[in-house]
């Protein structure tokens, strides 16, 4: 094929890598203990504490959560709760990915942090001014050496797996050269749970495995909160001071479209729009896709839509494509969602294996995907990781197993 012309810039974007993974959850306070519950399925969710909710309620929920370890009280005063865990997320990505940075790097890294609400004076712990103003990394980019462009992104439920995408579009132009992107959300004060309450979102069982999504039995999702971050980085920089490269960003898609009646995905012809873009900018087949980490808010008809947008992006692939979800697990973190469903399917394609759906009991005819019940180890070339929001915000990423000669830095 003859090279040159817009097509083939497309076609030679920068290679986009993930060289770091950090996450808090309910789960745990580091993204092995994510994994690690995710490999059990290890159900998180318990009683409801930080306020009386007026009847029995599960949510996913940190409850002694005071910041990332080695942060200044000073630091960390100033901060939101979900600033918090944005932070924490991010010192462990960077942490894990072996990076030394510094003043001189700072203008060649860029922030990028999602998150669908912001916290402020709604945390149980304190009342700093300051924290009202503390989306994302606000405040703390300077001190872990991030110089280059640095926003939050507020897109409901797909804002974490937008920045994934947003940043690594920042690489590919050249703006930097290396991202901490991803999610975090602190939805458990009174007025946040009590908005999705009343929007019947909820879901009304109190066990912890509350949340279903898929199953015949679901009835609405189980709020959490936490962070996940990722080191993203321009793959010929990662190689060249010898990275550990978990796996490869090769493909996003967002799109907008209705409201609709507040279950997420509103619209199956918007929110396919999203995965189509994804694979098309991967330059791969669907049948290239091994697993799929749907977004599962576990509602009864924003599940059917799930199903209907994979049947859809997928075809006859669907039949043979591993499904997970980490909400079950995890709760549904809102703006962290994506960015934690990243976070497992980076492991996912490290590792070579899928985790379980944990809570999935029932089978729904409307619903028919192929749940993983067990770990499955199995080879693993592809994922694709969805996220829908409910004002119609849709995003999906698609990564890539690392090639070998990628990861001679492990």
């Amino acid at each position: 094929m003859t090279s040159g012309g817009p097509a083939a810039e497309r076609i030679e974007l920068v290679r986009v890598v993930v060289t770091g993974v950090g996450a808090v959850s309910a789960a745990g306070p580091r993204a092995p203990d994510l994994w690690s519950a995710l490999l059990q399925g290890r159900l998180a969710p318990s009683s409801l504490t930080a306020f009386d909710p007026g009847r029995p309620a599960v949510v996913a929920q940190l409850p002694d959560y005071r910041g990332p370890s080695g942060v200044p009280d000073a630091v960390l005063r100033r901060l939101s709760r979900s600033a918090r865990f944005a932070l924490d997320a991010s010192m462990q990505a960077i942490g894990d990915s072996r990076l030394e940075l510094g003043p001189e790097q700072a203008p060649y890294i860029g922030a990028l942090i999602g998150t669908a609400h912001a916290d402020g004076f709604d945390s149980a712990d304190g009342a700093d001014a300051r924290r009202f103003f503390s989306d994302g990394l606000a405040g703390v980019t300077s001190g872990l050496h991030i110089g280059g462009p640095s926003a939050t992104i507020r897109a409901d439920a797909a804002s974490g797996l937008i920045a994934i995408g947003e940043a690594t579009a920042l690489i590919q132009s050249g703006a930097v050269q290396i991202a901490v992107a991803g999610g975090a959300e602190a939805p458990l004060g009174r007025r946040i749970w009590s908005a999705y309450e009343a929007a019947g979102l909820l879901s009304r069982q109190s066990e912890p495995n509350a949340l279903r999504p898929f199953d015949l039995l679901r009835d609405g999702l189980v709020l959490g909160e936490g962070a996940a971050a990722l080191v993203l980085e321009n793959r010929d920089v990662a190689l060249a001071r010898g990275a550990r490269i978990y796996a490869e960003v090769i493909g996003f898609g967002q799109t907008s479209g209705p409201p609709g009646d507040g279950c997420a995905p509103t619209d199956v012809d918007i929110g396919r729009r999203a995965l189509g873009t994804a694979i098309r900018q991967a330059a791969i087949s669907p049948h290239q896709i091994d697993v799929v980490y749907a977004a599962g808010a576990g509602t009864l008809a924003g599940d059917a839509r799930e199903t209907d947008i994979l049947e859809r992006s997928l075809g006859a692939r669907i039949l043979d494509t591993y499904v997970t979800t980490v909400t079950p697990v995890v709760g549904f973190t809102v703006g962290a969602s994506g960015a934690l469903a990243a976070a497992a399917a980076v492991f996912s394609l490290a590792e070579q294996v899928v985790p379980p759906h944990a809570s999935f009991e029932q089978p729904d005819e409307a619903c028919g995907l192929d749940f993983a019940r067990t770990p499955q180890r199995d080879h693993l070339g592809g994922a694709a990781v969805c996220a829908y929001g409910t004002l119609g915000q849709n995003a999906a990423v698609i990564l890539a197993r690392a090639e070998t000669d990628a990861s001679a830095g492990a």
